[in-house]
């Protein structure tokens, strides 16, 4: 089954605090699958773990994902005593009374007014139990992504199938060409093989390739034999359960070659247009696959 690249979707999970986490998230066309996390801070140490979750469910595309909170409050920080700061300050204080001959004792105040003395450390949830309360926010938006991806896929699939029964029948029509251009070179080369045996000498190794030359450019079946090979893979390809989107466009790369040889070998008014009508739509087709994953 065909997906598409471009899709959007959200998601929704509870936190054990009472809020919400939210997220949303953008899929458009791309060579590689390339993440992009707009992460709140609390979420970073697991930006790696939803890049994989991801790569399990996508394998192409540029991937937009926000993630946002509502009324999730963080702890209060944890007040941590620098107790070697501590001693410091007190082996000072007390080399100062000696000195000065002072008692009097300065109270807390001034030394806990002192960042460095007394600290704060974040009273953050562990890696897992955030996980735990995102995960299901991020299978939502994933959910939804892929069922817009997998409805967009299906209407590409059915253009692209009317597109290969319209390039099919111009392969074949040029392909049934074939037995009027071999007369047409044969005529041709009879000229030339009549010219050659007006020379009192003619040459023999010259009459060979002569032949050898315009019996290689008279016959293009073998590529339509090719083309219509590359057709049918490409119609296996729009059932596959896996991301063909590549080896699509490897196909039509194929497709292209064969339409070039074939237009080489047919100089005629009536066959170059069938050729410029065939790569017309294999290019339209190439438009369309850029999207497919």
């Amino acid at each position: 089954m065909l997906k598409s690249m471009t899709a959007y979707g959200r998601g929704q999970s509870p936190t054990p605090e009472g809020g919400s986490w939210h997220v949303e998230l953008r899929t458009v066309n791309s060579r590689y699958l390339d993440h992009h996390l707009r992460l709140p801070p609390g979420l970073m140490g697991l930006e790696d773990r939803i890049k994989k979750y991801l790569g399990q469910r996508l394998t192409r595309g540029r991937v937009n994902l926000t993630v946002t909170s509502s009324g999730v409050t963080s702890a209060p920080p944890r007040l941590v005593l620098n107790k070697g700061l501590v001693k410091e300050y007190r082996r000072v204080l007390e080399e100062l009374k000696r000195e000065l001959g002072v008692e009097t004792d300065p109270g807390l105040a001034p030394f806990l007014a002192n960042r460095d003395l007394v600290l704060a450390e974040e009273n953050a949830a562990s890696l897992d139990e955030l996980w735990a309360a995102l995960e299901p926010a991020l299978a939502g938006a994933l959910d939804e992504a892929e069922a817009m991806r997998a409805a967009e896929g299906a209407a590409l699939a059915q253009d692209l199938g009317e597109r290969l029964d319209r390039l099919e029948r111009l392969f074949k029509e040029v392909g049934g060409r074939s037995p009027e251009l071999v007369e047409n070179y044969r005529q041709r080369l009879q000229e030339r093989i009549a010219k050659i045996m007006e020379d009192p000498q003619p040459d023999p190794q010259r009459l060979a390739l002569e032949v050898a030359v315009m019996a290689d450019r008279c016959d293009i079946t073998e590529e339509a034999v090719r083309a219509a090979s590359h057709i049918e893979q490409f119609r296996a390809f729009l059932q596959a359960e896996e991301a063909v989107g590549r080896k699509l466009d490897f196909l039509i790369q194929e497709l292209n070659r064969e339409a070039n040889t074939m237009g080489s070998k047919s100089p005629d008014a009536d066959m170059a247009q069938h050729i410029v009508e065939i790569k017309a739509e294999l290019e339209r087709v190439r438009e369309q696959i850029q999207n497919i994953e």
